[in-house]
């Protein structure tokens, strides 16, 4: 009998967002999204289950392997684009007592149905309600915090609040840059308005002002109805509004934190969250501007993240004396090449356990040409994460590779 099985779908807000809401013009988004489940090996425990769209690659797990992280796999080839949990049969899970999803979509719901325990998941409509910028916004504004931004549900009234000021302008069920547009001339307002009132659909949409921001960083609760935990807060680093990198929290900001009573304020988001229905994992991201001024909730995540899975590996080499650092690097791959070849190229900087700092590859298996992306924990004694990521850099080239 396995632990617990641990499955998910990385787009998740693709299936709340309703199907009536106008869309923002944005790029359109690859199938990466698809191949990010096998991060989820992250949290597993030796007798969990991962279920996933393909198996690892041999270089992943051995990878993996040197931070003590052993599972079980089972591949469900689910078509692109569709949550897995649509082609998960239930057979597969019941040996597990436990599930971990990476987040509850109607589909998630359904498939814990099947196996008889819909009632240990929250109901996913309001999964989906506590997930919208609009419910969070509303939570900002009742909690009297500040960066409350403005809903508008119109184009005319999307003009109104941006104004002349510059603006960032995010759907309800944006991810991670996708669906986040800065507005920051007219003629990006106009261009905008003019797409939405061509669509003829709902607007709903949140209007933010353009922060001058010092520090990205994002809380990690464990909500559950009668309690909550504080899991750990990780600085994040963004190139442009996608999220790149996660790692431990400094001291300063830590105490920087506890002199504002910020712990306060997660609670009672852990409380709204609870009273909502809502218990599971749920990221909190905030910022301090420039000025010192704390933004506390920026937006909630209520599912499992890059962030919580970057703390979860820190937590397996802190008492060695090192901290994790996960980033994400998109890479021009020429013909032939793919992850072994990185794995060889790190060969002097893989991470083998214990106190020596080094890399582990944590996603990537599918890296071919003509690009791909991998995920890379970075294993570093305090202030020393620098040097390992020129080394990481060193390792990419080697094999060829330029990031991008």
């Amino acid at each position: 009998m396995t632990a617990t099985a641990r499955f998910g779908t990385f787009d998740a807000e693709r299936w709340w967002r309703p199907a009536d809401l106008a869309v923002l013009p944005a790029a359109p988004g690859g199938g990466a999204a698809d191949d990010m489940d096998e991060l989820l090996a992250a949290a597993c425990s030796p007798g969990d289950l991962l279920v996933t769209r393909r198996a690892p690659a041999r270089e992943i797990r051995e990878s993996l392997a040197a931070c003590g992280i052993e599972f079980d796999h089972h591949a469900v080839p689910a078509p692109p684009g569709t949550p897995i949990e649509r082609a998960v049969d239930a057979e597969t899970l019941t040996g597990s007592p436990e599930i971990a999803p990476y987040a509850v979509l109607p589909d998630t719901v359904a498939l814990a149905a099947r196996l008889g325990r819909a009632d240990r998941l929250p109901a996913a409509e309001t999964v989906a309600e506590v997930n919208s910028k609009t419910w969070s916004n509303a939570l900002v504004q009742s909690l009297g915090l500040p960066g409350a931004g403005v809903v508008v549900r119109s184009a005319a009234e999307l003009a109104a609040a941006v104004g002349t000021r510059p603006s960032v302008v995010k759907d309800p069920y944006g991810v991670s840059g996708r669906a986040t547009l800065e507005v920051a001339t007219p003629g990006v307002l106009r261009a905008v308005t003019r797409t939405l009132a061509a669509q003829q659909a709902r607007v709903e949409l949140l209007v933010q002002p353009r922060y001058d921001r010092r520090t990205d960083f994002s809380a990690h609760l464990l909500v559950a109805p009668e309690r909550w935990e504080l899991l750990g807060v990780q600085v994040m680093h963004n190139r442009g509004y996608r999220h790149a990198g996660s790692e431990p929290a400094p001291d300063e900001l830590l105490a920087e934190l506890a002199a504002a009573e910020y712990d306060e304020t997660l609670a009672a988001v852990a409380e709204a969250l609870a009273a909502a229905g809502y218990r599971g994992p749920a990221g909190v991201d905030a910022m301090v501007l420039a000025d010192g001024t704390l933004v506390p909730v920026l937006e909630i995540n209520a599912r499992q993240s890059l962030g919580l899975l970057s703390l979860l590996l820190d937590r397996r080499v802190r008492p060695h004396g090192l901290r994790c650092h996960l980033w994400r690097f998109d890479l021009k791959v020429p013909p032939g090449k793919g992850i072994s070849n990185l794995f060889a190229a790190l060969r002097q900087l893989r991470y083998r356990g214990g106190a020596v700092p080094g890399v582990v590859l944590v996603g990537g298996s599918g890296l071919a040409a003509p690009g791909g992306r991998i995920y890379c924990a970075l294993m570093a004694r305090p202030g020393e994460s620098a040097a390992v990521r020129a080394g990481l850099l060193d390792a990419i080239s080697a094999a060829g590779m330029e990031t991008r």
